[in-house]
């Protein structure tokens, strides 16, 4: 059995920062320790002399990164963006896609299936299934979606989609508003797929009816979401508002700093709670790459953006198109600009996932769950990433 003590660390646990250490046996956390209890047998020792040790990041809306989109469909593709937000704190995700040709989106699906059980997997984030933003979804509230590909749900589209995912899929933000689309929300659900509100035009009435369909949770908050409109005087909520004031939807939210100023951030925290927020990248290839043109999408078949290292941005130099954030970023812009405190900025972002996707063996440094760490020091700069309790990514090197 190979034992590693991690000690003289700062924990970022799911309800508190403390002192102490961590005792990882067989790439699962045994025991999260005080400062002082001693530990009996040998071990690998970890001194991290006060750095903070927290869960691997997990980011569940992503769509490339180090000049690789998962639309390319290419292994190439996919090693530089998992490589990169590896680098960045991020030990699992979920691949996301654009409204695309089915083509291109079955050879994202059978890349997601071949990567997630391959030999050299624990050098990569784990891959938790994809993430389907579109087809169906408001042609009006496409964002940087490329219209071409955007039409309602039919029983013939959304079951090949199905087929092609083959089991694959894990989330699907789609417009409930739409005609279709209750036929398509039982459809994902028997598949096991979680369903999310997102480019939708929709009231707060077309949200809560999509709920009791298994609706539960709203992609990018404040994106691409309509809001109140006026209608013969009556002003109705839209998404925006039907995500804020529904306590049982959980929301996405881009902290790169540029979708949101920090006032939203706080009112976000407050209205949702902490409990409520899942902290999203939302980032395209430029992710980790200098300024300069990229594509949003597929080589092939996607869309000129401008990335200055702060945001991509279409040619009009106005609309956003995705991010290139990473995720310790994420946990920096919250944490310093939103004064939410640091362990509760993390838990947005282990914790929170893993409970919306299900999963019970990751997200938090607690006994039995896996031993994907993060490391970091000031101002979240990460050091040392581990997956299953191995070293896979150090500052300045790219793979253990």
């Amino acid at each position: 059995m190979k034992r590693i003590l991690f000690c003289n660390a700062e924990l970022l646990c799911p309800d508190s920062q403390r002192c102490g250490g961590l005792l990882v046996e067989d790439g699962t956390i045994a025991a999260v320790l005080s400062p002082d209890l001693p530990v009996e047998g040998d071990f690998e020792r970890v001194d991290l002399h006060g750095a903070y040790l927290a869960p691997g990041f997990i980011d569940i809306h992503v769509h490339g990164g180090g000049g690789g989109d998962f639309m390319d469909g290419t292994r190439e593709s996919f090693a530089a963006a998992l490589s990169t937000h590896l680098s960045h704190g991020t030990t699992a995700l979920c691949p996301t896609t654009l409204a695309a040709a089915f083509s291109e989106l079955e050879a994202v699906f059978t890349l997601c299936r071949e990567l997630q059980n391959a030999p050299d997997a624990v050098f990569r984030p784990r891959i938790l299934g994809a993430h389907l933003e579109g087809p169906y979804i408001a042609a009006v509230m496409k964002g940087a979606q490329d219209e071409e590909y955007i039409r309602s749900p039919t029983d013939e589209s959304y079951n090949e989609i199905l087929r092609l995912a083959d089991g694959i899929l894990r989330i699907w933000t789609t417009a409930p508003e739409l005609p279709g689309a209750p036929k398509l929300e039982c459809a994902a659900r028997r598949e096991g797929v979680l369903l999310s509100v997102g480019h939708s035009d929709g009231r707060l009435e077309d949200v809560e009816r999509a709920m009791k369909n298994g609706y539960t949770m709203v992609t990018h908050l404040y994106s691409s979401m309509s809001t109140i409109v006026r209608e013969n005087g009556v002003r109705r909520p839209g998404v925006l508002e039907a995500a804020l004031l529904l306590d049982a939807l959980t929301a996405e939210v881009i902290a790169d700093g540029m979708h949101l100023p920090p006032s939203l951030l706080r009112l976000i925290v407050k209205t949702k709670g902490a409990d409520g927020i899942i902290l999203v990248t939302d980032a395209m290839r430029a992710a980790g790459m200098p300024a300069g043109r990229y594509k949003l999408g597929s080589l092939l078949r996607g869309q000129d953006v401008v990335a200055d290292g702060q945001i991509a941005r279409m040619p009009d130099g106005i609309s956003f198109a995705g991010s290139v954030a990473t995720a310790d970023r994420l946990i920096r812009v919250m944490h310093e600009q939103a004064s939410v405190p640091l362990w509760q900025a993390v838990r947005m972002m282990t914790l929170n996932p893993a409970k919306a996707l299900g999963l019970r063996h990751i997200g938090a440094l607690e006994a039995g769950k896996q031993a994907d760490l993060v490391v970091f020091g000031p101002h979240v700069a990460v050091q040392e990433v581990y997956r299953d309790g191995q070293l896979v990514w150090k500052h300045s090197e790219q793979k253990v």
